[in-house]
Formats: C-alpha cells, sequence, structure tokens
C-alpha cells in the first residue's frame, strides 16, 4: 500500500495525538509545521511531541506542503483563512487540504473557493469528540469536493470519517450546531453545580440529573421539554426568576439562569400557549416550526 505523505499545519494537542495515532497505524512519512517552533517555551514542548510521534518538523509552509500529499491544518479558527490563503500559493493539483479548525461554514466556503482556484481538494472536517482519547480514530464528519477521497484514503489507516456530501461548509455546520448544546451544556453545569457545591447538596443533584437524562432517549427527551414548555413558559419564567434570586443569594454567577429565562420569556412573547389552543403539542418540531414562523429576525 502507497502511503501518502502526511503534514499538519500546526502541531498542538491535536495533531499530536492524531500523527501518533496514524504513526501506529504504520504511517512512516508524517510532517508538521508550527510556526510557534521557534518559541523558546512553545518550541520546546512542540519538538518533544514531534520526537515522541517520530514525526519532521519542517522549517517552512512552503517544505511542509511539498513534503505531503494531505495536508491538515489544525490551528485555529481565526487564522484558518489566513492560513489557507498562504497555503494555497504552494498547493498542487491532486493534494487534499483539509481544514479541522472549528470555524463557521462561511469561512469553510471561502476556503474551498480558494482550493478549487488552485485545483486542491478540499475537506471541511468537523472533529466531533475530544481527540486525545481517540487519537486518529477520533470521529470526523467530512464534507467538500475531497471529502470521499480523504475518507476513502484514510480510512485505510483507521480514522473514523463519515462523509456527508460535496457541498463545504456542511460538516462545519454540524460542529457548530451540536456545540450550541456541547459548551451550553458544560455551562450550564457549571452554574448549576456550583450552586449545588455551596449548598452542599451536589451529590443529591448529580444523582436527580442522571435521573431524568437516562431515563429517556434524546428525542424523548427533547418531545418531553420542548412540546410542555410551548404551552408551561410563563410559569417556566417565574421559577427561573425565583432561581436567579436564589443565586443572588448564594452571592453566585447566574448569567446562565438570566439567558435561560430570557428564552422563555421569548416564547411568553410570542404565545405559543395560543398558537397550540392551550394544548401540548404531539412533537417537538412543531414547536420548532411555531417558533420560526411567529419570530421576527431582529
Amino acid at each position: 500500500m502507497n502511503q501518502p505523505g502526511i503534514g499538519f499545519i500546526g502541531f498542538g494537542e491535536a495533531a499530536f495525538h492524531m500523527a501518533s495515532g496514524l504513526v501506529s497505524e504504520g504511517v512512516s512519512s508524517i510532517f508538521a509545521f508550527d510556526v510557534m517552533a521557534a518559541e523558546p517555551v512553545a518550541g520546546a514542548i512542540i519538538k518533544e511531541r514531534a520526537d515522541l510521534a517520530n514525526v519532521t518538523l519542517t522549517s517552512s509552509l512552503k517544505q511542509l506542503i511539498e513534503s505531503s500529499r494531505i495536508v491538515f491544518c489544525a490551528t485555529s479558527a481565526k487564522y484558518a483563512l489566513m492560513i489557507a490563503q498562504e497555503a494555497a500559493a504552494f498547493l498542487r493539483k491532486e493534494q487534499i487540504y483539509v481544514d479541522m479548525n472549528s470555524a463557521s461554514p462561511k469561512v469553510k466556503q471561502e476556503i474551498s473557493k480558494l482550493m478549487d482556484q488552485a485545483g486542491v481538494w478540499f475537506v471541511d472536517a468537523a472533529v466531533m469528540e475530544a481527540v486525545p482519547p481517540h487519537r486518529h480514530k477520533v470521529p470526523i464528519s467530512a464534507s467538500g469536493t475531497g471529502a470521499r477521497k480523504f475518507s476513502d484514503v484514510m480510512g485505510r489507516y483507521g480514522m473514523n470519517i463519515t462523509y456527508i456530501n460535496e457541498e463545504a461548509g456542511s460538516a462545519s455546520a454540524m460542529k457548530m450546531i451540536r456545540s450550541i448544546f456541547m459548551k451550553g451544556f458544560t455551562a450550564l453545569l457549571l452554574e448549576t453545580l456550583t450552586a449545588a457545591y455551596k449548598s452542599g447538596i451536589d451529590r443529591e443533584i448529580l444523582t436527580s440529573i442522571r435521573g431524568t437524562l437516562s431515563s429517556h432517549s434524546t428525542e424523548e427527551l427533547a418531545n418531553l421539554l420542548l412540546t410542555r414548555t410551548a404551552i408551561h413558559a410563563e410559569r417556566r419564567v417565574a421559577e427561573m426568576e425565583e432561581v436567579i434570586g436564589t443565586l443572588k443569594d448564594l452571592d453566585l454567577d447566574y448569567s446562565v439562569s438570566l439567558a435561560t429565562k430570557g428564552k422563555l420569556q421569548q416564547i411568553v412573547d410570542l404565545d405559543l400557549k395560543s398558537h397550540f389552543d392551550m394544548k401540548v403539542p404531539d412533537h417537538f418540531v412543531q414547536v420548532l416550526e411555531a417558533l420560526m414562523n411567529k419570530s421576527v429576525p431582529q
């Protein structure tokens, strides 16, 4: 099997763990370029990682791209487009450029246009779980002109890639929308458990939450919570007022609870209760459609 040369732009934690996993699959030609490699502190860490993963550090982006068939950009969303613009000058036809950054669909679409102009296959790669526990087998959703080719080539080396479609931005849309829940849930847990811990009831709260979350499938939970909230939002706004008062009394941050109250108040203001004739709808999709139809963009 002819191995592809693999290059990582940026050699942080994610790239290191992916590279070390690919090495364990027998991939031997892995390169990395990181602008921080010349820095005293960060450079030492990057060089140590490269040694551990048996990865060759290159002295320039140009050298990295010339050494690689598949180029992963694993830096930061705020630099993704700028790096792609620089990389496009060195990329050759038939190379595969994989952007792994947590950037918006719009940014991924702009990068795709650059790669199309350069005759390069582009992959919008959305990393759907934390990389370190999974290494190269972390679940990745892939879209873009090169997504199918990327999945076929790297699937041989144990990568867990789900092909979505050829439209750049589709995979990152999944990532962004999922992050509404995952990051929001993290923030919600922080506010909840801080209050529970200060009140000396953290174990009891965790047990109660576990019971709710483990008793239903995700769709069942959405149906249970969203359909009833459409009818009972006013009462829940009042309850969140009491929650905020409780957090104030504990001298704790209540920003997430305040946002929750605001979201519930939107449902009250849109009068979904009257829309559904004060009857709980059958499915949460009915609630979503009502919200979209009644909401006016600001």
